[in-house]
């Protein structure tokens, strides 16, 4: 029984050999579909077994700051003071938190403080989109302990005001 050669599926960009059914490169991030295709849609994919950084759950015992604590990812740990009035989250290298993957925008979403001091999460229209405890959202206010998932990162937001 003779069933052929399996012709493996390449990279459009870069040339990686990719699973039959990708929409885009893990390598290098390319979209595998015809721009005009209104079928596709990326999903963000965070896996159980991620590395989460136990103090990011945990309330910071000092914090005189609103701050974004990064639970899991290759950053798991890292803090990030919202000392601004509006912060930047994206993969560009201007943002003011910049997560570096392929699975977040360049401009990603913002944070914004309402003039209560209270924050507010924006997407900025990303391919993944933003969640807040596990729902896509496109803007909505934020709570101390609410965990935003951009991309393949968790961050945990603490803030001042209650």
């Amino acid at each position: 029984m003779n069933f052929g050669t399996v012709t493996p599926v390449t990279c459009r960009r870069c040339g990686e050999i990719l699973n039959a059914n990708a929409n885009f490169c893990w390598a290098c991030g390319a979209p595998q579909h015809d721009s005009s295709s209104p079928a596709t849609v990326a999903v963000p994919v965070v896996s159980a077994d991620e590395k989460m950084d136990p103090n990011a759950t945990s309330e910071p015992e000092v914090r005189q700051q609103d701050m974004l604590v990064i639970a899991s990812g290759n950053l798991a740990g890292s803090r990030f003071e919202l000392r601004n009035e509006i912060v930047t989250v994206g993969r560009h290298e201007a943002s003011d938190v910049l997560l570096d993957d392929v699975s977040v925008s360049r401009h990603h979403c913002i944070f914004t403080r309402t003039a209560s001091g209270r924050f507010t999460v924006r997407d900025l229209n990303s391919l993944n989109g933003t969640y807040v405890n596990g729902k896509r959202v496109e803007e909505t206010a934020l709570q101390s302990s609410d965990e935003v998932q951009v991309g393949k990162f968790k961050l945990i937001f603490w803030g001042t005001t209650s």
